[in-house]
């Protein structure tokens, strides 16, 4: 929170001016001044200089009607850009065309932003109900299969400290460290990850990773939709598929496996004995 009478360098209005753009990320698509300025802790009246000058610059729109501040053109074409060179992207969105197109669900690709798990891609179903979630939007990184997928690679000091944020999200989420790490082992071993309504009642996800030659999660592909739509059979056959484009992008990445015997992925000692398996 920026003091009353606290002047700002360069870098601290570089800091705030990116800190106001990335209140729109999600499903935040428009924010009134005050609004703003409470996301970002400014005062009304530094928020709104930032403002003008971003609006200037075509990095946001102000509807007249609403008076609410939105992304201008100069970020999407920001975004269109770095998406065409993006190499993640472009190797991985085939992947979920192919899921979309072989189970008629919803195919998302998760990266790992700091402490979240942000949406990067969807590719959504032509024909059933849509799992509609917005590129851009934000998820807990200790809850849901894309967060297990993700979080399976960290070390056990951060995977700690991930654990330690759980909190009820449905009556299903999992909160309970021991059983947390469990699911979590399940990635290295079986390939893939589950959550059957414990991010959001009524929705199933099958996520895994896609590893780089460093034992690095790059991202996690996922499968979504409504659990009534997700039979135990189609779980398996989900997951399998899922586990499969996850070992081939890997490879494309760098990753020198598969490996033979009991874990898709290889797993430390020290983790396997902290699970108790």
């Amino acid at each position: 929170m920026q003091k009353p009478g606290e002047k700002e360098n360069g870098t601290q209005a570089v800091e705030r001016a990116l800190k106001i753009l990335k209140c729109f990320m999600g499903e935040n698509q428009g924010l009134s001044l005050t609004e703003i300025a409470q996301r970002v802790g400014l005062p009304v009246s530094t928020a709104s200089r930032i403002l003008k000058i971003l609006h200037k610059e075509d990095f946001v729109q102000r509807s007249l009607q609403s008076k609410q501040y939105s992304l201008g053109k100069s970020v999407y074409l920001l975004g269109y850009c770095e998406k065409i060179e993006d190499t993640l992207r472009q190797v991985v969105y085939p992947y979920l065309v192919r899921l979309r197109d072989e189970f008629q669900e919803t195919a998302i690709m998760y990266v790992r932003d700091g402490a979240v798990r942000r949406l990067y891609e969807k590719v959504e179903p032509t024909k059933n109900f849509r799992f509609t979630p917005v590129v851009g939007t934000e998820y807990h990184l200790w809850s849901g299969a894309g967060a297990k997928a993700l979080i399976a690679f960290v070390d056990e000091a951060e995977l700690d400290q991930i654990i330690a944020q759980a909190r009820p999200l449905t009556p299903k989420t999992i909160v309970d460290a021991d059983k947390i790490r469990q699911e979590v082992l399940l990635v290295r071993q079986r390939g893939y990850a589950t959550s059957f309504d414990e991010y959001n009642h009524g929705f199933t996800s099958l996520s895994g990773p896609v590893v780089n030659g460093c034992d690095e999660a790059l991202c996690a592909i996922c499968v979504t939709g409504p659990s009534v739509r997700f039979p135990p059979e189609l779980v398996e056959v989900i997951g399998g598929r899922i586990r499969d484009y996850c070992l081939e992008l890997s490879r494309s990445f760098g990753w020198p496996g598969p490996f033979k015997g009991e874990w898709t992925f290889p797993v430390l000692e020290a983790f396997r004995e902290k699970c108790g398996s």
